[in-house]
């Protein structure tokens, strides 16, 4: 495994251990953590909870294989656009908000890109806050970026490659003292954030949604097959 520590905005005075979720072998999607968001209409939300996910929940935007347990998230282009962003996005987000300071936390993730959108531009996972995004990641082209928010500034990053066959495992990795680690198929990149950044509930988000222009038409979307999807709290 490739390590690197990103600087200078979020530079290292020293590294702390903690643990490491192997993503050699991604377990099956864990949807017990997650509600889903999704389109609804032309400007609307859906919210659907773990237990509906889990009793078989099938839409255009959401799908699981009864099977293997993968799960398949898709956007579509001729959503407009709100707050800035292709919206609505379709993503599973963690049910409860927790702080930084509470405990060692992380979401591993193993995906398939099954369709891009014309731009090329994907977003695959977020760490998400009530004002702003923490971390978040996309893919443009073969490379996968994290911009990284430290409260104060951004930072876009390069964090990693996209393995052939569009297959990305990755893992977002935080910590009490505001040591967030992010590995991107075996990249691992170290980022220390102020209190400024830690101070707000966060949560984790697997996503699948669209960067920048699009073509309104149905046919210009993104499509996410999650084959892996944990989230970790160690016991405080």
């Amino acid at each position: 495994m490739i390590s690197r520590l990103v600087g200078p905005a979020f530079c290292l005075s020293a590294l702390i251990a903690m643990p490491v979720h192997a993503m050699d072998v991604p377990q099956a999607p864990d949807i017990s953590a997650f509600t889903l968001q999704e389109p609804a209409k032309r400007l609307g939300l859906h919210l659907v909870p773990s237990a509906t996910l889990g009793s078989g929940y099938n839409t255009a935007f959401y799908s699981r294989d009864q099977q293997t347990g993968a799960l398949t998230l898709t956007t579509d282009g001729l959503q407009p656009v709100i707050r800035r962003k292709v919206a609505p996005e379709t993503l599973l987000r963690e049910n409860t908000a927790w702080y930084f300071q509470q405990t060692n936390s992380d979401m591993t993730a193993a995906l398939h890109i099954d369709h891009l959108p014309r731009n090329g531009k994907v977003v695959i996972g977020r760490l998400a806050s009530t004002q702003h995004p923490v971390a978040e990641l996309s893919v443009q082209g073969d490379r996968v970026f994290a911009l990284v928010d430290n409260g104060t500034s951004t930072q876009s990053v390069v964090v990693g490659t996209v393995y052939p066959h569009q297959t990305i495992r990755y893992g977002i990795h935080t910590s009490p003292n505001g040591l967030m680690r992010i590995i991107v198929n075996g990249t691992e990149n170290h980022f220390s954030l102020p209190s400024a950044a830690i101070a707000q509930g966060v949560w984790f988000e697997a996503v699948a949604g669209e960067q920048g222009w699009h073509a309104p038409t149905h046919s210009d979307m993104a499509r996410i097959t999650f084959t892996g999807l944990q989230v970790h709290h160690e016991a405080a």
